[in-house]
């Protein structure tokens, strides 16, 4: 997901990215303060749209127009994965065109630019000239130095900022972004994680400012990638201090789609799977869709299977393509966890998910362990009083919850709490 948000400079106000017919509708129940990473090109490479407009333009062409149109989509990884990046290199529509990233990435920039000043217009009785605005692009702690400087070209070339006064451009780390929007928040808001008192001079109600003996993890798990920060609040200038590395990698959201595809391979064959993607696009596109909605409801708790709806052209186009149908193809295949229901859709039983999620789930946990030298908080009596304490935690990550575990390596002794997103 991609999106914005500003703030003017006699304010601490931020304004995030409000809804406009042109970004589309999203998607049924979910509220989207972002759009989908999506852009779809006309068949000369023109820029037509991006996010939801794009996804669902793309979805009502007519299939045999569709095949000539380029839509991208999940992109922003791809600069991360690629070892010899460089303004030539290419990346892969749909339909299996290739376009220049650099051009692909300015579309983008440029599209959230024009709707961006559009929105601090609406909001500044004045009239902002283009040296007036800062921009900030944020990008994965993980990505590696070619990909930030990839951005900034692509940046200079959407027309952010000129390359003459590069300093207007500021490209940001994300979890110190999302670090120094902690700064703002209340004690209570980012440590309620036990029904234990709080002390430390701290009332019940943890109404305090974070101080610089805090020290917190920033966790930024997106769909791209998973970032892992711990940093502290250095007093009295107010400046932030790692205390220990960015760690994480590629393991967002979107290896459980390529795990889903992968999954598809191995039922019904890459080559039709391959041939499925570049002759009928558009219905690959709807099917990414279903599955999309339906993962956003599995849980590990869930007992029941999950039903994803197999696009008519999918079914129509396997009986083409291999001489019989897909439920014959499910019978064969070794997936047991798969099976077909009546009204014409796969039923993904509940260990079929959770193998879906488990190489990212397994990615997640490896970079979510990390040890930390804490000074000692002293306990009378106690071997390690008056010395430094190695502090072992290490996190979890469930579907709208992080359980965390932190173990004091001298004496074992161990604390339990759980971070629950959708908590107030």
């Amino acid at each position: 997901m991609t999106g914005y948000a500003f703030s003017f400079t006699d304010s601490e106000a931020i304004h995030m990215m409000k809804y406009e017919p042109a970004l589309g509708g999203g998607d049924p129940g979910v509220a989207n303060q972002k759009s989908p990473t999506c852009l779809l090109l006309t068949p000369d490479l023109r820029f037509h749209s991006f996010g939801f407009s794009a996804r669902d333009f793309y979805h009502d062409l007519d299939p045999d127009e569709a095949r000539h149109w380029l839509y991208l989509d999940k992109f922003k990884m791809k600069i991360h994965s690629t070892s010899d990046l460089s303004m030539e290199t290419e990346l892969e529509a749909v339909n299996g065109r290739k376009v220049r990233a650099i051009e692909v990435f300015a579309h983008a920039l440029r599209f959230f630019r024009e709707h961006a000043i559009k929105e601090v217009k609406e909001q500044s009785s004045s009239v902002l000239e283009g040296e007036e605005i800062r921009w900030v692009i944020t990008v994965p702690a993980v990505w590696r130095q070619p990909a930030k400087q990839f951005m900034r070209e692509a940046a200079y070339l959407a027309g952010l900022v000129s390359p003459d006064c590069p300093e207007q451009l500021l490209i940001a780390l994300e979890p110190e972004a999302a670090s120094i929007y902690c700064r703002k928040l209340r004690l209570h808001q980012v440590i309620d994680l036990s029904a234990q008192p709080i002390t430390n001079s701290l009332g019940m109600d943890g109404s305090r400012p974070f101080d610089s003996s805090d020290r917190y993890v920033v966790a930024d798990c997106g769909g791209g990638t998973v970032d892992l920060t711990v940093h502290q609040i250095e007093q009295p200038q107010g400046t932030l201090k790692e205390l220990y590395k960015a760690s994480g990698g590629p393991y967002g959201a979107v290896g459980v789609d390529l795990a889903f595809e992968s999954m598809l391979c191995q039922i019904f064959g890459e080559d039709f799977i391959a041939s499925f993607k570049a002759q009928r696009p558009a219905a690959w596109v709807d099917l990414s869709i279903a599955f999309e909605a339906r993962k956003r409801t599995a849980a590990p708790g869930r007992a029941n299977a999950l039903n994803i709806c197999l696009p008519f052209s999918f079914i129509d186009f396997y009986r083409r393509h291999r001489g019989h149908s897909v439920e014959a193809a499910l019978r064969r295949s070794s997936m047991n966890m798969v099976k077909w229901s009546s009204q014409g859709m796969l039923r993904l039983t509940q260990e079929a998910m959770n193998e879906l999620f488990q190489p990212t789930i397994q990615n997640i946990v490896r970079c979510g362990t990390v040890t930390l030298d804490l000074p000692d908080m002293p306990c009378p009596g106690e071997a390690g009083e008056g010395q430094r304490r190695e502090i072992r935690a290490s996190m979890q990550f469930g579907d709208t919850e992080i359980k965390v575990t932190a173990v004091d390596v001298l004496t074992s002794r161990s604390v339990r709490a759980a971070i629950d997103f959708l908590s107030n």
